[in-house]
C-alpha cells in the first residue's frame, strides 16, 4: 500500500475538523510582518498597520521533505494559488533539489482558504484508502475545472502590496466605496462585478449559486463587517437541500493577504 502525506500551507480552511486521512496532513506556516506605517482605508475610516503575508522559504520546505521522508515514501504539496503568493515557487524549487528518498510532486491549488482545504480532504481520503502518488495527483487535476471560487476584496491594497495592482489602482478602487466581486479562472484573478452595498453582494452570491444544477458544498468565509447571511443560507436550503452549505471565519493569514473585511464564496460541483 502506498504511503503518502499531504502537505498544505497555513491559508487552507478546512470544513470539517476530522475528515479522513486527517492524520496524513501537514501544514506549513506563514508568518505575518507588520510594516511600521499606518495606512488610511477610506472604505473604513480609520488608520491601520498594513500587514503582509510572507511565505514559507525554500529551506523551510526542505527542511519539512526532510522531515516527512522518514515517515512517508510520498508527499504530495498542494499550496495556495500562486496568484496570490510565490509559495508554490518555493515549494517547486526545494523539490527539485530534494535527495531524500520520498518522491515529492507539487500542485498548484489555483484557490485558497476553504477551496484548498477542499482539495486537501479529498487528497488525505484518497490517500489514507491506498491510492499512489499518482492516482491523487490526478484526482486533483480532475476536481481543480469543478471548483469555483469568488471574492469581494474591498481592501485592493492588499492586492497591490501582493504586487497584483498598482498603488494607484488600489486606491481608486477603495474611493469609489464599491465592493468589487473576482473570479479565479486558471490561476488568474478576473474582475466580475462591483456590488454596492452588502445586501447587493449576497444577491450576486445567490446569482451565481443559482447557475449550478448540483453543487457538492457551498461554503462562505467572512471576514469583519458583520455580513448578514441568513438570506442567503435559506437560499441554499431551499434550492439545494441536500447540498452542505458552511461558514466560516476568516484566519488571520487570509486577512493579511486579501484584507480583514474580504468575503469569499466557494462551489464545488458534484462529480459523476
Amino acid at each position: 500500500m502506498s504511503n503518502v502525506c499531504i502537505l498544505t500551507d497555513s491559508t487552507a480552511q478546512f470544513t470539517q475538523s476530522n475528515f479522513r486521512g486527517r492524520e496524513r496532513v501537514h501544514v506549513i506556516p506563514f508568518s505575518i510582518q507588520t510594516d511600521p506605517q499606518p495606512v488610511e482605508n477610506p472604505l473604513f475610516s480609520h488608520a491601520s498597520l498594513p500587514r503582509r503575508l510572507v511565505p514559507p522559504s525554500q529551506q523551510d520546505f526542505t527542511r519539512f521533505y526532510n522531515q516527512l521522508s522518514s515517515e512517508y515514501d510520498s508527499i504530495l504539496v498542494i499550496t495556495l494559488s500562486s496568484l496570490f503568493n510565490p509559495a508554490l515557487d518555493h515549494a517547486r524549487a526545494a523539490s527539485a533539489q530534494h535527495s531524500n528518498h520520498a518522491a515529492v510532486e507539487v500542485v498548484d491549488s489555483q484557490t485558497t482558504a476553504v477551496g484548498l482545504g477542499m482539495l486537501v480532504q479529498l487528497a488525505a481520503g484518497v490517500a489514507s484508502a491506498g491510492a499512489s502518488l499518482t492516482e491523487i495527483e490526478q484526482r486533483l487535476r480532475i476536481l481543480l475545472p469543478h471548483l469555483y471560487m469568488l471574492f469581494c476584496l474591498p481592501e485592493l491594497t492588499h492586492l497591490a502590496r501582493a504586487g497584483y495592482m498598482s498603488h494607484a489602482q488600489a486606491l481608486a478602487g477603495e474611493m469609489m466605496s464599491m465592493l468589487p466581486i473576482f473570479t479565479i479562472e486558471e490561476g488568474q484573478l478576473v474582475p466580475l462585478e462591483k456590488a454596492r452595498t452588502a445586501r447587493h453582494l449576497l444577491e450576486v452570491f445567490q446569482d451565481f449559486i443559482g447557475e449550478f444544477e448540483s453543487p457538492a458544498h457551498i461554503a462562505l468565509v467572512r471576514g469583519h463587517g458583520g455580513l448578514r447571511t441568513a438570506p442567503l443560507r435559506q437560499f441554499v436550503q431551499e434550492t439545494f437541500p441536500g447540498t452542505p452549505f458552511s461558514e466560516h471565519t476568516l484566519q488571520p493569514h487570509l486577512a493579511a493577504l486579501l484584507g480583514p473585511h474580504s468575503v469569499s464564496l466557494v462551489v464545488m460541483e458534484k462529480l459523476e
